[in-house]
Parts: C-alpha cells; sequence; structure tokens
C-alpha cells in the first residue's frame, strides 16, 4: 500500500508565498523598464508576456490562497501555538499580492480592437489554407511565399519563447548557454516550419472507422482540410483521423489570455462577427449561423447553442451521469449513497447549496429576423464557475407574451418541460460558481420547415455568492443577458443598442431597452429539504420530479446496501428500473406520464 501523501505544514506554504513575492517584485520592475520606454524593442510582445505572467501568478496566488485558507490546526504536522494569527498573517499577505497583481493585469490588458487584435489570426488562418492546397495540389511554392512563411515562423517560435517563465537562477543560466551554441552552430529561428494547430473546444468519441478520438483542450495539427467538414488531423501521439470542423478553434496562445486557462475546458477565444467571418470564409467552413448572419437574418450576438451543443453531444452534462451512485476513491464503497438500518431510509447528506430557482420572464429578446421562423423558445438552466459547466443541463420552455414575440414568460406547471421551477444542490462549491441560463429558439428557414436548428439567443450569470462570501439573498433578480457563449466576453446581444452612453438620461433609456432576465431564488421548505438532502452531491432539476428522485434514491440504496448479502461482491445486479430512470427523467413526455400516475 502507498503511504498518504504528508500535509504541508504553514511554514512550507509561506516559503511558496515567498518565492511568489520574489516573482512578483522582479515583474513589477520588468513592467516598469517597458512602461518608461515606448521606444524598447519588441515591446507590445514583451507587454504580452508580462500579462501571461500576471495571469499564472494570480492563478498560482489564488491557488495558495485556497490552500491556506482551509487549513486548520488539526493539519499542521508540527506543535504550532500562534497558528491562527499566522495563518490570518499569511491570508492578508496574499490578499494583498493578488491585489496588486490585479492592477497590474489591468494596465497590461490589451486596449485594442477586436479586428485589429485578431489580424495577425486571419492572416495567418489565410496562409494556412493556401499552404494545405499547394501540397494537396503538388505545387511548388514561389519564394515570395516562402520569405512570409519563415518571417512568421520566426514569430511564432519567438511568441513561444516569450510564453515560459524561467524559475530560477541555474534554469536561465542554462537557457542563454543553449542558445549560444545554437548561434555558434548556425542554427535560425526562420528554418522552424509553421504548422496549423488547433484547440479542441469538445471532447470528441470515435464514431467509426477513420475517426480521431481526441478530449477538450487537446493541440491537434491540421493535415488537410475536405468539403464535408469533416478535417484530418494528427494529435500529439502521431495518430491521424477525421475531426468535426466544428469542434476545433485555431490555438493561438495570447487569446486564451482572455479567460483563466483550463486545459480541460472548452474556452472560446474572444472573438467579433467580422472576425469568425474571416477566419471561416478563409478556411472554406460555413456554418448555419454564418449563412444567417451574411443575410442579416439574426443579430450578431447570436451564437449555436453552447448548452444544447454539450447536453446532445454525450451523457457527462445529462441525468445518467450525475444522477447515478458514485464509488470511493477504493472502489469498494459507494461515497454519496448511505443507508440507515436504524430508520430503514438514506442517510441524509446535507450541502452548502440548496436553492429553488425560478424562471419568470425575459425582456426585449431580439427577434431572429424575417427569414427565420421560430417554433418554440427554450432556456437551459446549470452550474458554471466562468470557465467550466459543473452539472447536468436542465430544459425549460417559454411562451410569448407580445405580439412582436420580443418578451418570454416561463409558467410554473406540474408539467416537466413547461414548469420553470428548478432547483440546484451542490456539497462543496467554489465561490466562483453560480447558475448559468442561456436563452435559445428553434427555427427553421422560411419556405424549408423540414430543416430544424437552435440558435443561442444569449446567456445570464448570477453568482451564488456575494463578494464578502456568504450566499445570496431569496429575491428577484433582474439579469442583463449577453451576447456570444458564456466563454466570450464583453459581447452584446444587439450592438444597436449601446449599453454606455454618455448621459444618465439616455443610460436610462438605454437600459430599459436592454435584454434582461428575470429569476427568482428562494429557500428549500421542510419537505423540500427533507428529499433535497438524500440527492447526489451535485445535481440540478426540476421541482416537480424531487419526489421521484428520491424515491429513486432510496430504492437504490435498498438494492445496493440493504439487500446485499456482501457489499464487497462484484456480480451485476439485474434491475432496469434503476438501469434507465436517469434516462426516463430525460424524456419531458414520460416522466409526466409519471406524475400522474403517482
Amino acid at each position: 500500500m502507498s503511504g498518504k501523501t504528508p500535509t504541508p505544514s504553514l511554514k512550507h506554504l509561506a516559503k511558496e508565498a515567498d518565492t511568489l513575492k520574489k516573482k512578483l517584485d522582479k515583474l513589477q520592475k520588468e513592467c516598469a523598464t517597458v512602461f518608461n520606454n515606448p521606444s524598447a524593442s519588441n515591446r507590445q510582445d514583451k507587454l504580452k508576456r508580462f500579462y501571461q505572467d500576471c495571469v499564472d501568478m494570480r492563478n498560482d496566488m489564488t491557488d495558495l490562497n485556497n490552500r491556506i485558507t482551509k487549513m486548520t490546526k488539526a493539519d499542521e504536522p508540527t506543535k504550532m501555538s500562534n497558528f491562527d494569527s499566522k495563518k490570518d498573517d499569511e491570508v492578508k499577505r496574499l490578499t494583498k499580492m493578488l491585489d496588486q497583481v490585479k492592477e497590474m493585469e489591468k494596465k497590461l490588458e490589451p486596449d485594442e480592437t477586436e479586428e485589429d487584435y485578431y489580424s495577425d489570426d486571419q492572416e495567418y488562418a489565410r496562409k494556412i489554407k493556401e499552404e494545405l492546397n499547394s501540397e494537396e495540389d503538388g505545387v511548388d511554392e514561389d519564394e515570395e511565399y516562402e520569405e512570409e512563411g519563415e518571417e512568421e515562423g520566426e514569430e511564432e517560435y519567438t511568441d513561444e519563447e516569450g510564453s515560459y517563465e524561467e524559475e530560477d537562477s541555474e534554469y536561465e543560466e542554462e537557457e542563454v548557454e543553449e542558445e549560444c551554441e545554437e548561434e555558434e552552430n548556425g542554427e535560425d529561428d526562420s528554418d522552424i516550419k509553421v504548422e496549423p494547430e488547433y484547440e479542441l473546444l469538445y471532447d470528441f468519441v470515435a464514431q467509426k472507422k477513420g475517426d480521431l478520438e481526441v478530449k477538450a483542450g487537446e493541440i491537434v495539427i491540421l493535415r488537410s482540410v475536405r468539403d464535408d467538414s469533416w478535417w484530418v488531423c494528427e494529435n500529439q501521439n502521431g495518430e491521424t483521423g477525421l475531426v468535426p470542423s466544428n469542434f476545433l478553434k485555431p490555438h493561438v496562445k495570447y487569446s486564451d489570455l482572455m479567460t483563466e486557462d483550463d486545459p480541460q475546458t472548452p474556452i472560446s477565444p474572444r472573438t467579433g462577427k467580422e472576425l469568425w467571418g474571416s477566419i471561416k470564409k478563409a478556411l472554406s467552413e460555413t456554418s448555419a449561423t454564418d449563412v444567417l448572419h451574411a443575410f442579416g437574418a439574426v443579430p450578431p450576438g447570436f451564437r449555436l447553442p453552447t448548452s444544447a451543443r454539450l447536453h446532445s453531444l454525450n451523457e457527462k452534462h445529462t441525468l445518467l451521469n450525475y444522477g447515478a451512485v458514485k464509488l470511493s476513491n477504493s472502489n469498494l464503497f459507494y461515497k454519496d449513497l448511505f443507508y440507515n438500518p436504524a430508520t430503514s431510509k438514506v442517510r441524509p447528506r446535507t450541502a452548502r447549496i440548496q436553492k429553488v430557482v425560478t424562471l419568470l420572464e425575459a425582456k426585449n429578446i431580439p427577434l431572429p429576423g424575417e427569414k427565420v421562423v421560430v417554433h418554440s423558445r427554450l432556456a437551459r438552466l446549470s452550474l458554471f464557475d466562468g470557465s467550466k459547466f459543473l452539472s447536468n443541463i436542465v430544459t425549460t420552455l417559454a411562451h410569448v407574451t407580445d405580439k412582436e414575440g420580443r418578451n418570454w414568460r416561463f409558467l410554473v406547471k406540474p408539467t416537466t418541460l413547461e414548469s420553470s421551477e428548478c432547483f440546484v444542490r451542490i456539497a462543496e462549491p467554489s465561490n466562483q460558481i453560480g447558475i448559468l441560463i442561456e436563452l435559445s429558439v428553434v427555427f427553421s428557414k422560411e419556405g424549408d420547415p423540414e430543416k430544424v436548428s437552435e440558435l443561442s439567443c444569449g446567456w445570464a450569470f448570477k453568482p451564488m455568492f456575494e463578494e464578502n462570501g456568504t450566499l445570496i439573498l431569496n429575491k428577484e433578480y433582474d439579469l442583463m443577458v449577453n451576447g456570444g457563449t458564456p466563454f466570450e466576453k464583453d459581447v452584446e446581444v444587439d450592438p444597436s443598442i449601446a449599453r454606455r452612453t454618455s448621459s444618465r438620461f439616455m443610460s436610462l433609456l438605454s437600459r430599459n431597452k436592454q435584454p434582461t432576465l428575470v429569476i427568482k431564488t428562494n429557500a428549500a421548505n421542510n419537505e423540500q429539504k427533507e428529499r433535497f438532502d438524500v440527492l447526489p452531491s451535485v445535481v440540478v432539476g426540476k421541482v416537480p420530479y424531487l419526489h421521484s428522485m428520491a424515491l429513486y434514491r432510496h430504492y437504490l440504496a435498498c438494492v445496493l446496501l440493504r439487500d446485499r448479502d456482501n457489499l464487497q461482491s462484484t456480480e451485476p445486479v439485474f434491475e432496469p428500473f434503476l438501469a434507465h430512470f436517469p434516462q426516463l427523467l430525460e424524456m419531458p413526455d414520460l416522466t409526466d406520464l409519471l406524475l400522474v400516475c403517482r
């Protein structure tokens, strides 16, 4: 058996804070030098590298601060009489350092426009297409194109070197010595061939022979472009296969700085309408939204729905996954299901967040346009922390309350699809977690009603914690609806209605025209709380089938714990109802029938 990893002492964590402090001081001096010298060579590249260093340092400080905050005196391996005071001092010091890093990050954040900021990426995408076409046709590249490719390769190589941070002086000396040896051997950065790299937005499971199975966040090399939107890519292991083109995005390192970096997160780069239109046109990729945007049929802030795609892509964000019982690390017991023989019931497990969230109405949602026929309007609710989805996704149907179709109303009904009364439960949430609601319309093109698609009208986010760390109050909230995807920032649903105006009066008029979503949060009543306590650690659902989910968990405990002679037996349990009940909850019609027969 492997030994348990020793818990680091407070003194050890304080040394980590000292190291971060030294790096912060060094970075502040370097930033001041470049800021005070507008004519410095490669000034823009250095500022981008400093911005990357600030983001990485902020993540490290946040992680260290959380570790120190969660640490208790019982976790301290050595005896320390003044543990609480020293812990508070370290937390205050890290908080002050975090404020300094955030201030630097604001100063270093690029202030150029979207089109200018990504203009290099558009040119890069155009050259990728030309290079791939020339390789397929067997045509030799001319000397002028080779010179452009060499210059681009040199810029890419330089950017990669600048994105890494040296941690100690010995490493810096070794790197300088290696660079000197390369110069003496006559090596040149321009000889490095730039290969088109793309990042996966979502997990893709191979469905047939020839497909390449990849994970979200994985970097692949584009080998060839096909007209059927299936591209030939190569992963880091040298395996080659087909990947859907809409699962890929150009791998641009600095664009990832717009949000917190997470290799497992499908983070989309900050883009605008003109940017994505140019890139997709250059790569000969045409989607439904591109056509609709080109005809002016939808507002610029509309996108393909992120929640719907994740929900239909695999079982990760469904009740089949989050409603299933979870095994412990040893795989010998269940970590979220316990049976109490004294009461003959499931042992209740409390959670920090157990709230009822009711969707009330959506106001001033822009119309898709004259060329689009809307069949239904939906809202999808889930838990989100700003970088990834943390729960299953629940769908609610909305109704139109005006002739124009700009105002939506959600109803509290006993049926599961139309009911807007939902619940959220999470046992150990982070301070960044919140409720994400994505609004979308199911539509078809005019004259072609058989081809039905879905389009996102925007999204709203409500954090579950206030700035002081307390849970939000139980009341109504008017949330601003943002355009784009939940991974994009500062995208408006309809830019023709400006949020920022020069006068206060015009600002009030503009605010009344902005798309908003009204929700209400409530605490669970005694009956609901009793059922909440037997649910999984993380789950989102509809209040009408809360009772059915509680019965399902009780039946699970009876079959898996109470009625088994040997709990360590690996013999399969034949229970079709338990196996298929979570799938039943994803089918509103059958769930409504179950509620009627209850």
